[in-house]
């Protein structure tokens, strides 16, 4: 059985480190890997979500429309557009 308090604080402590990881990144000029590491926060916060909406581990995926639709989350047109941008940095740096 999933221990979903715990599979949530993982997520949640894990967004946190990447979003300490993005300010210096960002803050040292690095600006791109600065995106990259906020996408990653981002998408963790979500699969914590996902994991309080479904009781089960958030898939492996990086598309951040795909785990906000299975969190059941209901985005703006305008955050629609930033994660958009954040997924373009994503896709970059992973090939």
């Amino acid at each position: 059985m999933l221990n979903t308090a715990k599979q949530i604080k993982y997520w949640c402590t894990m967004a946190e480190n990447d979003i300490e990881t993005a300010s210096i990144l960002v803050t040292s000029g690095k600006f791109i890997e600065g995106i990259f590491f906020c996408h990653l926060s981002i998408e963790k916060i979500i699969k914590a979500l996902v994991v309080k909406q479904t009781d089960n581990i958030p898939p492996k995926s990086h598309d951040l429309f795909y785990l906000t639709n299975i969190a059941k989350i209901e985005i703006t047109e305008e955050q629609s557009e930033f994660m958009q941008i954040l997924m373009k940095y994503q896709l970059a740096l992973t090939f």
